[in-house]
């Protein structure tokens, strides 16, 4: 180990220290003051980890069998509408959790649409007289989250299904077993990494939350570290919850590894024999639409039109606020100064901290905080950085007998290097899939032709790259815009975006004032999400 690290450069090293450097801050502070005294464990933690793990339970089922379904018969059947489906089973990814959950309240509750459709039907005036389940519950959550968490279980199952061949399917077939026995002894077995890699996005989705959760009342244990950081101004308490989530996070990354290790599911897929269409009879194939089509309107249709109807309504009525522009200008300027970071810094590690042979080096090390939800990332953040400004402001006031303030934890700094550290992976990742697919060659040429690292750079590096690139600042653009937990702890006072206006008029029951922002940002988040279904699709 200590041979590899001598081999990287200074620059390697930094950004792989300012990138684990809130998770090493956040060790140092819950250790520091390290105490199971009073109530924040012996009450409070196995409350957050019972509903926390009640919850990682609810979606990880559903989201499996929902995305992994969905899959499946796109994949596999011919029916109506299914070259719609194929793409349309990732529009809910451009609706965040927050947003959908306050939207399904608002269809829910009393005065909304079904409730009242109930009471007009039935002659009744209260809820006492009919039963009406209520939304705002660990069940409701796991439900409405899910809806909208599953097309990362999709998008992994469907990837997987255009790799395979089609010759294990053909000889079930032949040999005589039906859609659901082949489904059960074949398509399920060699499904299951793609399968555990699509629940495993989907629950470090939940673990990140912070709006939804605490719109549902769940007591998960992200939610407990915000309350007991900001409620409680217990900043030790939260640091040390933050670990155990951390260990948590650790947990599922290791048991997604465990269930994969030293096997090969993937099948190499034979030209000869592509994965073949079973066509439907009408009235299966029609039952086959409606599914997919109840899916697709529930994780999407149902936020987006209540989004919609009450934007709408704001707007003819002239009760759009003003305050909603400088949030969608503050949000832009943030998103695009993040992403810009994230890929600047994930050109860097793919390029300098893979082997020529394609292995990674010590870049997990700089990537490593997708796996950190915001709240917990934003405490790491700010220990390090109010250091730093104690040092700054010490200097000053020696030198010159005055004191500058908070310059990084109290500005947009501190936004922006929760942008870098937490998205980073996903620029890497890109960046770094595109390069080895490239390969060497076209650099190695330029090089022996006798051209400039920088001519080099300009003229065959980055052209050759440019997809991946625009791929991978779109992706991060849209991740910064739908970020909420460490945008709403870390942004200076006064300064708000699309995601934290949204949460504070959802926070105060009045969700028409967070219509128009939120469907700012679901408009922004679809671009990525129809581009990537629609390019999925074209390889069916």
């Amino acid at each position: 180990m200590k041979g590899a690290f001598s081999r990287l450069s200074f620059v390697q090293l930094v950004i792989i220290f300012l990138m684990a450097l809130p998770v090493l801050a956040l060790a140092f502070l819950a250790l520091g003051r390290f105490s199971l005294e009073g109530g924040l464990f012996s009450r409070m933690l196995p409350v957050a980890l019972t509903e926390t793990g009640l919850l990682l339970l609810f979606v990880g089922v559903f989201t499996a069998i929902v995305g992994l379904l969905s899959a499946w018969l796109v994949s596999s059947f011919e029916f109506p509408g299914r070259k719609f489906f194929q793409w349309a089973f990732i529009l809910p990814l451009a609706v965040p959790t927050y947003i959908s959950a306050y939207a399904w309240v608002e269809v829910m509750e009393f005065t909304g649409p079904i409730q009242t459709a109930i009471r007009a039907a039935t002659g009744a005036k209260t809820i006492r007289e009919y039963w009406f389940p209520d939304i705002r519950s660990l069940e409701g959550a796991a439900i409405v989250m899910s809806l909208v968490l599953y097309p990362y279980v999709y998008l992994s199952c469907r990837a997987f299904f255009l790799m395979q061949s089609g010759a294990l399917v053909a000889a079930s077939r032949a040999l005589g077993a039906n859609a659901w026995r082949t489904f059960f002894s074949i398509i399920l077995p060699l499904s299951r990494p793609a399968l555990i890699v699509g629940v495993t996005l989907a629950l470090m989705e939940v673990l990140n939350d912070v709006g939804a959760v605490e719109f549902f009342g769940v007591n998960s244990i992200t939610k407990i570290v915000y309350t007991t950081w900001l409620n409680r101004s217990n900043l030790p308490g939260a640091a040390q919850l933050a670990l155990t989530a951390i260990l948590l996070i650790g947990t599922l990354i290791w048991l997604e590894q465990y269930a994969r290790r030293r096997r090969d599911y993937l099948t190499r897929r034979d030209s000869r024999v592509p994965p073949s269409l079973i066509k439907l009879s009408l009235p299966v194939g029609l039952l086959v639409t409606a599914f997919c089509a109840g899916i697709v309107f529930l994780g999407f249709g149902v936020p987006v039109l209540e989004l919609l109807s009450t934007s709408i309504n704001r707007v003819m009525r002239g009760a759009l606020r003003p305050a909603i522009w400088p949030a969608f200008i503050n949000t832009i300027m943030l998103a695009a100064g993040g992403a810009l970071l994230c890929v600047s810094i994930g050109y860097f590690t793919a390029r300098k901290m893979i082997n020529r042979d394609g292995r990674g080096g010590w870049s997990f090390l700089a990537t490593f905080g997708y796996a950190v939800p915001g709240t917990i990332l934003a405490i790491g953040i700010l220990v390090p950085l109010g250091f730093m400004d104690g040092l700054i402001n010490d200097g000053t006031r020696a030198i010159w007998g005055v004191t500058v303030g908070l310059i990084l934890s109290g500005s947009p700094i501190a936004i922006l290097y929760a942008y870098t550290v937490r998205f980073l992976t996903v620029s890497h990742n890109n960046i770094e899939a595109a390069m080895k697919k490239r390969g060497l060659n076209l650099l190695d040429a330029s090089h022996i032709l006798g051209a400039s690292k920088w001519r080099t750079l300009i003229e065959i590096d980055l052209p050759t790259l440019r997809p991946a690139l625009v791929a991978a600042m779109t992706l991060v653009f849209v991740e910064c815009i739908k970020e909420l937990p460490a945008t709403l702890l870390l942004r200076p006072i006064g300064l708000e975006t699309l995601s934290t206006f949204v949460y504070a008029e959802a926070s105060l029951e009045n969700f028409e004032a967070a219509a128009v922002p939120a469907l700012l940002i679901v408009a922004i988040a679809l671009v990525p999400a129809i581009l990537g279904g629609r390019l999925q699709g074209n390889h069916s």
